[in-house]
């Protein structure tokens, strides 16, 4: 059986010629467009969006070769049915929480390490030529970095990102089992949660372990992130906070924002912007607590907040 070919299946299926397809991969690490958005924490985040021919490269390689690739079901961001609720749910009953973070992670998986990955996961299936040809397409050149590396807002970055943690996860967990420890990746937020107080101090020495034999990618905790939680403080997983009690909640200060911008909304104060924002935030809240968005209903009233959501579906059948 032959091996499946990149270039020749991309000529065939968007009836383009071989040499637009040389040119397209040629300049694919080349086509992005930057641009920066706060942080939560306050800075500045660099995302980083590939022009429309390398993006449906992208997302024809999503449906057509990455469904192969494999993805651990610790990883609980980008996948089907995956939720910040669902990650901070897995940790909501253990009394004690760590979490860490990596430095950098998309720009630290380097097209190099996806040939790797490919190779391993996809030899076989996959001619050499083609695993090479797909990690070009999939990455970005920073100005000042000879490596090409995932970007943040390339539609193949989240599931790249995911199936290139397989051995980390499946070794972090396996470690974790045999202690009675609960552990989730979302994306680069590592959350680790016990019910025995000491047994936390274990976990940085064994990630640092980890990372230094893993072949690829190469990672660096963020030590500025590194937290170690109990129920004597807040626990938040995920922008989730786990409560004393067990449940998972939205915390006051968020509840008291949706309900003022709610407020301005009924007024005719809220500009397109942040109608965006709070259909967000509503959206957040029905997943986590969606007790709070019943009592904004009978707090404002059924057509208020179904006029919030018909805006949204009004703003999108003007922008087809």
């Amino acid at each position: 059986m032959s091996s499946y070919e990149f270039r020749q299946d991309v000529v065939e299926f968007f009836s383009v010629s071989e040499h637009d397809v040389f040119r397209l991969l040629q300049r694919a690490p080349h086509t992005y467009k930057r641009y920066e958005i706060d942080k939560k924490s306050g800075g500045k985040r660099l995302v980083a969006q590939p022009a429309k021919e390398t993006k449906i490269l992208q997302r024809y390689l999503m449906r057509v070769v990455f469904n192969d690739l494999p993805i651990h079901e610790c990883a609980t961001a980008y996948s089907s049915g995956s939720s910040v609720r669902k990650n901070a749910e897995l940790h909501v009953v253990n009394p004690y929480i760590s979490k860490f973070d990596f430095v950098d992670f998309f720009g630290s998986i380097k097209e190099s390490d996806l040939i790797l990955h490919f190779s391993r996961f996809l030899g076989g299936k996959v001619s050499e030529q083609s695993i090479k040809d797909i990690a070009r397409v999939c990455c970005i050149q920073h100005k000042g970095r000879a490596d090409h590396c995932l970007s943040i807002g390339a539609p193949s970055s989240p599931v790249l990102s995911n199936s290139i943690m397989y051995d980390f996860d499946e070794q972090v967990e396996a470690w974790c089992k045999e202690r009675g420890i609960t552990y989730s990746r979302y994306a680069d937020d590592l959350t680790f949660s016990t019910s025995g107080k000491g047994v936390s101090a274990e976990i940085e020495p064994m990630i640092r372990g980890l990372l230094n034999d893993l072949p690829y990618p190469r990672l660096s905790l963020n030590d500025k992130k590194t937290l170690h939680l109990s129920k004597k403080v807040q626990r938040r997983v995920t922008g989730v906070i786990l409560n004393n009690e067990g449940k998972l909640s939205l915390g006051r200060e968020r509840k008291r924002k949706i309900s003022s911008m709610i407020h301005r909304f009924s007024l005719g104060q809220l500009d397109e912007k942040d109608v965006f924002q709070l259909q967000g935030l509503l959206g957040f809240a029905e997943d986590v607590e969606p007790l709070f968005v019943s009592r904004m209903r009978g707090k404002y009233g059924i057509g208020v907040i179904s006029a919030l959501f018909q805006k949204r579906s009004e703003g999108r059948i003007n922008k087809l």
